[in-house]
């Protein structure tokens, strides 16, 4: 049993060790990700207690899917930062901020759902912030290049 907890640590700190390299890396502010980071907790635990108010069956797939959606979602800003260096944007930093304000303002807005979806048990609507996001960074990418949007 040790020897799992063991490997355990190891893995959470590899982990903890290639987040912060690659943050300090891309110039990521740590304050503005861990933020983000506390946003997506808050949204998985009130997607919880969501589902348990309105009855919807909990299972390990569903949170483990849960789990790994957030995930990915903390991986969007480091794919763009990366994107960002590579094609030399002149402000990358710009277009992670953009990224992350998006997406954080996609989790507020799944939060304040979640809430009032516990007070009133009924659902609102979802919002795909990953569709929006993409939107957005094309019509940036394509001023950067200079090209007209309104073709697209």
């Amino acid at each position: 049993m040790n020897d799992h907890i063991a490997f355990f640590k190891f893995v959470a700190f590899s982990v903890a060790l290639a987040y912060s390299s690659i943050m300090a890396y891309l110039g990521v502010d740590k304050e503005a990700f861990g933020l983000f980071a506390s946003l997506l907790l808050i949204d998985y635990l009130t997607g919880l207690i969501k589902a348990r108010r309105l009855g919807h069956s909990i299972t390990s797939n569903k949170m483990k899917y849960g789990i790994f959606s957030k995930f990915v979602l903390i991986l969007i800003p480091f794919t763009m930062a990366i994107l960002a260096k590579i094609i030399g944007a002149k402000n990358y930093d710009m277009v992670l901020y953009m990224g992350m304000n998006i997406l954080a303002i996609s989790e507020f807005y799944s939060i304040v759902g979640n809430i009032y979806s516990i007070r009133t048990k009924k659902e609102l609507p979802e919002y795909d912030v990953v569709a929006a996001l993409g939107n957005r960074v094309r019509r940036f990418m394509m001023r950067w290049e200079g090209e007209d949007d309104t073709t697209y």
